[in-house]
């Protein structure tokens, strides 16, 4: 099955809690919450605020809210991982990021999955990634899955109009970030997305 994340934008959007919790009532998504300014007390205070999907969220940040909050779990980032020690036992880890097909090798936590990334250039970063081409998304999976079993999620400037190469280069799933939140309407952004990738071969 071919999964579509998304990513929450770094600051608040304005009308992010009726989105997210629109994209959850329509496609049960998980959600990646990366607020990588907010102190520990605002991102307590942003949770407070999704009470009823709390269940679809994965802290990036401050993992011991995860004790705190019935969230799904927590993403570590590469430089987490050598500190994975320090993650409470009690708290589930979900995922982690690679840049380095290499590192693929080296995860000695069973993640659920992986995301991979760039993989086009970024809509929310500028001047970060470049547009790959189908051979080269299709050679980056074949490199990825002969070093780890795990699920890899794409992650990158993927769009409703090349979501179709990743689902077809092998990638398990795709993380969406810039091409919802820097929509005019996020959900309806989200929407043509969802239904590119199902609609492709």
């Amino acid at each position: 099955m071919f999964n579509i994340i998304v990513f929450t934008p770094e600051e608040n959007h304005p009308h992010e809690a009726a989105i997210l919790h629109a994209l959850v009532r329509a496609y049960n998504i998980t959600i990646h919450v990366r607020k990588p300014d907010f102190t520990e007390e605002a991102y307590r205070s942003y949770l407070t605020d999704y009470a009823s999907i709390l269940s679809h969220m994965v802290l990036h940040e401050h993992h011991d809210l995860a004790k705190e909050f019935a969230v799904k779990g927590v993403h570590l980032k590469e430089r987490d991982r050598n500190d994975a020690k320090e993650i409470d036992p009690d708290v589930k880890v979900i995922s982690t990021s690679l840049h380095n097909i290499a590192d693929a090798a080296n995860l000695s936590i069973p993640f659920e999955y992986i995301f991979f990334s760039p993989l086009f250039k970024s809509i929310s970063k500028k001047n970060y990634g470049i547009n790959n081409t189908a051979a080269t998304l299709s050679q980056m999976v074949s490199d990825l899955k002969n070093k780890t079993t795990i699920p890899v999620v794409g992650l990158g400037g993927i769009t409703g109009e090349n979501i179709a190469l990743v689902k077809n280069s092998g990638f398990d799933g795709a993380a969406i970030l810039g091409a919802v939140w820097e929509s005019e309407k996020p959900v309806e952004a989200f929407d043509r997305i969802y239904t590119a990738a199902l609609n492709s071969k």
